[in-house]
């Protein structure tokens, strides 16, 4: 550990004076209170030699902005954000990275005129990185900080400089990109739209279809800077034609579910001014303490326009979060088999194969043949995936129900009044189906077809869970238990 001391020791000599710097360890800041003191140098040098740090951090805000682009889909995210402005600063500014691909971190100096504008923003875009964690778009400010070069970074290799700042000094910022930081909700999501709401899956099966009146009003939001001690609730404001449209329902119906919504608590009721109406929302925090959920589920960023089916979305996004949730498991199970072979887990080929392959690929490895419905495997395949039971459990429906929500013949026929499922697209799935050859000249087939087994082309199959191809963006969500939980002891929620 003191071996690093000496590089980072120099590299204080090549960092602006007028920085504040802090001592880290990993990514931590190794003392309590760090954004309320500072620490000179000298201290941090001692730390360095000490070995109580690795490294050092920036204590950004005031007049510091940096921008933590973490992975491909941030750059992505980044470039749609700037739409035709320029991205040119991003190369001329003091810039590092932590060697990972498609991570950097951007430094840009902001006016003291433009500080109250500026905030700290953590825009999430559901794309998993190689580490499993979902990347994100970070706008770092005042009560955050940045590890610097050439620290050492978890992974065990230190932070490089792309741009030093004595020959690239901080940039100041567009203004695209501080309305960006000024303007942003954690409402909006994505990478290729930013027309898209969070939809938690699991409140359908308490709210129902008020549920869209909810949502619809968070996606329209425009509280967050003018009711900033809004008491957890937020403004939505829409045209009345224009939700009547987009959610396929008639104004009257609309006004039906702005009182069914009021009654149930998502909203705390609404003003209408000609054709205008504002929807004071209740939080995300109060609506799942209202629903009393345990486990909140999976959420996913959904586009606006697909509220009139949000009963069918639900299901979708069930069904590919039991998928995933699987999948990972298996991949845990996995590796811990090949670490107690004494092998490396980034070095062994998976044996896993993925739902893209499964469906496109001609002959996937331990799968025997594909067919319409099935695809059948050999019995060292590893199986995966979620179950109807489980998937309508997780709903609060039958597994008819989902079934149906599920199937083409179903999604793809119009309703009989609002003709809205016409809209869906055709879902991609398959069934898994094993082969039991050691059942092959078994003396009673009635006990097997009992068990659930079915014959065909002469072997007994055994069947196991559906493959879905479906590509919601799902997305991670923290909320804060226990304060959610002393908020409904005091009556707060």
């Amino acid at each position: 550990m003191k071996s690093t001391a000496p590089t980072i020791s120099e590299a204080l000599l090549t960092i602006p004076a007028d920085w504040p710097l802090l001592s880290v360890r990993g990514k931590r800041p190794i003392r309590e209170g760090w954004t309320k003191s500072n620490v000179d140098r000298l201290s941090c040098l001692k730390d360095l030699e000490s070995g109580k740090a690795t490294g050092i951090g920036l204590k950004l805000g005031n007049g510091l902005l940096a921008i933590d682009i973490d992975g491909e889909s941030a750059a992505k995210l980044l470039s749609k954000l700037a739409g035709e402005n320029s991205l040119a600063d991003f190369s001329k500014t003091t810039a590092w990275t932590s060697g990972r691909t498609g991570r950097k971190q951007c430094l840009f100096s902001v006016p003291e005129s433009d500080w109250h504008r500026v905030r700290y923003r953590k825009i999430t875009t559901g794309t998993l990185g190689e580490d499993g964690k979902v990347e994100c778009l970070e706008f770092r400010w005042i009560g955050q900080q940045s590890v610097l070069p050439p620290s050492i970074h978890p992974s065990g290799k230190p932070y490089i400089w792309i741009n030093d700042p004595l020959q690239n000094p901080p940039v100041q910022a567009p203004e695209w990109l501080i309305e960006v930081c000024e303007n942003w909700h954690s409402e909006y999501a994505g990478v290729d739209e930013i027309d898209l709401v969070r939809f938690p899956a699991r409140l359908y099966a308490h709210f129902g279809g008020q549920m869209r009146i909810w949502l619809l009003a968070r996606h329209s939001d425009k509280s967050q800077f003018t009711h900033e001690k809004n008491k957890g609730s937020g403004v939505g404001s829409f045209h009345l034609s224009n939700a009547a449209n987009r959610l396929n329902l008639s104004k009257k119906r609309v006004y039906t579910l702005l009182g069914e919504a009021k009654k149930s608590g998502l909203i705390r009721g609404w003003k209408k001014k000609g054709d205008q109406v504002n929807v004071y929302y209740a939080s995300f925090d109060k609506v799942v303490a209202i629903a009393g959920l345990e486990d909140i589920g999976p959420i996913a960023a959904i586009n606006i326009d697909e509220l009139s089916c949000l009963n069918i979305i639900a299901t979708e996004i069930e069904a590919q979060h039991l998928q995933r949730a699987s999948l990972y498991r298996l991949r845990q199970e996995e590796i811990e088999q090949i670490k107690s072979q004494g092998l490396d887990p980034g070095e062994t080929p998976t044996e896993i194969v993925r739902p893209i392959d499964l469906h496109t690929c001609d002959y996937p490895a331990r799968v025997l043949g594909k067919g319409e419905r099935f695809i059948y495997c050999s019995g060292d395949f590893r199986f995966y995936g979620g179950s109807q039971k489980a998937i309508a459990d997780n709903r609060g429906l039958s597994a008819a129900t989902i079934s149906r929500h599920l199937s083409n013949s179903y999604r793809l026929l119009p309703s009989p009044v609002r003709e809205c499922r016409g809209n869906l697209p055709p879902i991609v799935s398959r069934q898994l189906v094993e082969k039991l050859p050691r059942l092959q000249e078994f003396s009673s087939p009635k006990l097997l077809i009992q068990d659930g087994l079915f014959k065909m082309h002469g072997d007994w199959w055994e069947p196991h869970c559906n493959v879905y191809l479906l590509d919601h963006q799902l997305v991670s969500a923290r909320r804060r238990r226990s304060r959610i939980q002393s908020s409904i002891d005091k009556g707060g929620l």
